[in-house]
């Protein structure tokens, strides 16, 4: 599917814009719908030892089972790898990605894996394995994700740190989940890499109640057909097809500075990825222009006007920029008339906050969806009080990539 993109550089009123026009929008298409996941990889590593007990790891296939339910199984959509470790990484057991490539066959091979009790606790191992043995069959360009499961401490805290850092480091998102009062918090977070990607719960009998929480899973629609003739695997850039849509991003990087303007520019990098933009029109509102670049030695002839100039460098441009909205979506801007107006406003410090309150309410009354994204040291505060004007993405996690995810996530989810 081609895309139309139109770049447009607002820098505090003016404009500038470069229309790409690489084809037109395929027709629209009527249909029934299903419900679709983001085609993803998903790998599960799961404790065997002794501590478990058979009930309990009943338990914890029976989870992995419930958890897995809702996807779409396939080779095109999700899919599913599971291992389990010990004393060893029990490799007869082992579910590759491309093993049982349906939801019935695959939940059925889970449900008839063997507690087999090993005698130690070798999560770094298992890690190991999952990371040089089944991540690497993983698709390309696609989310790659690891849940570990686990009841206690590793036999071996600096190895299974290390194994999880060397995992992380190769693009997994590795999530740990804590089964046990005694379980060892540090530890699960140096699997995780994170505090936000690790869930702890008493017993296993918890599981089921954490199932929502870990996936955080959409449903959205998306054609298929009626006919008995096997239908293409949909594509996720049926996201606004029916509605295509009109994206700002804002931010200014005077107010953000260097290294979270590349949060930024990363942010914006992982949704222009996405099969969904297919249907959109992107432009960027920032406060950088050249013409901030200085002045010339003959440009005042004061002190006064020497000083005012200067002190304009240090004001957030961020407030005009988020009032530019209520007109940046005009014909004459690049905007569709039929399309659905969408803003991403990037926060990333102290700022006026009642001034960012009254042009985002300005800019909702305008017709104009708006998201909040953390780029850095936001008061959450004000994110949550500015979650009552659109939606704040901060709530997906610190990094630019849950965030954009996040993003595209929710402007989807009506489809």
């Amino acid at each position: 599917m081609l895309l139309r993109v139109a770049v447009a550089l607002i820098c505090v009123g003016a404009i500038t814009a470069f229309d790409l026009r690489l084809g037109n929008l395929l027709a629209k298409r009527k249909a029934n719908r299903v419900c679709y996941q983001h085609p993803l990889d998903i790998a599960f590593v799961l404790d065997a030892s002794s501590s478990i007990w058979a009930q309990n790891f009943t338990k914890a296939i029976a989870f992995v089972n419930s958890f897995i339910s809702p996807y779409e199984i396939g080779p095109n959509k999700v899919r599913v790898a599971v291992e389990t470790y010990a004393d060893r990484v029990y490799k007869e057991d082992v579910i590759q990605f491309n093993d049982f490539l349906t939801s019935e066959t695959l939940q059925e091979e889970i449900s008839g894996l063997k507690w087999h009790h090993g005698s130690r606790t070798e999560t770094g191992l298992g890690i190991a394995f999952m990371r040089d043995n089944i991540m690497p069959k993983a698709r390309s360009g696609l989310p790659k994700i690891c849940i570990v499961i686990t009841d206690g401490k590793s036999q071996d805290s600096a190895k299974t740190s290390a194994e999880a850092k060397t995992a992380r480091d190769n693009g997994i998102e590795m999530f740990a989940i804590g089964v046990s009062e005694s379980v060892n918090k540090t530890e699960l977070q140096s699997i995780a890499g994170d505090p936000d990607r690790v869930i702890i719960v008493n017993t296993y009998s918890e599981l089921e109640a954490i199932k929502d929480k870990l996936s955080g899973k959409t449903c959205k629609e998306i054609p298929t057909t009626t006919t008995t003739t096997p239908a293409p695997t949909p594509a996720a850039e049926e996201c606004g097809m029916d509605k295509p849509t009109d994206i700002y991003y804002v931010f200014d990087p005077a107010y953000l500075g260097i290294e979270r303007v590349n949060w930024v520019t990363q942010f914006i990098t992982h949704t222009l990825k996405a099969d969904e933009f297919a249907h959109m029109r992107v432009g960027v509102i920032s406060g950088s222009c050249p013409s901030d670049a200085g002045f010339n030695l003959l440009k005042y002839s004061t002190l006064d006007a020497v000083k005012e100039r200067i002190q304009s460098y240090d004001k957030p441009q961020l407030i005009k920029l988020i009032g530019s909205l209520t007109s940046a979506y005009s014909s004459e801007q690049g905007g569709r008339g039929d399309s659905r107006k969408v803003a991403v406003i990037f926060i990333g410090g102290k700022i006026d906050q009642m001034a960012v309150i009254k042009n985002a309410q300005a800019a909702k009354k305008a017709g104009v969806d708006v998201y909040f994204a953390d780029a850095g040291n936001a008061d959450p505060g004000f994110l949550d009080a500015l979650n009552e004007i659109g939606f704040s993405l901060a709530r997906a996690g610190a990094g630019s990539r849950r965030q954009a995810l996040a993003f595209v996530e929710e402007l989807c989810r009506e489809y």
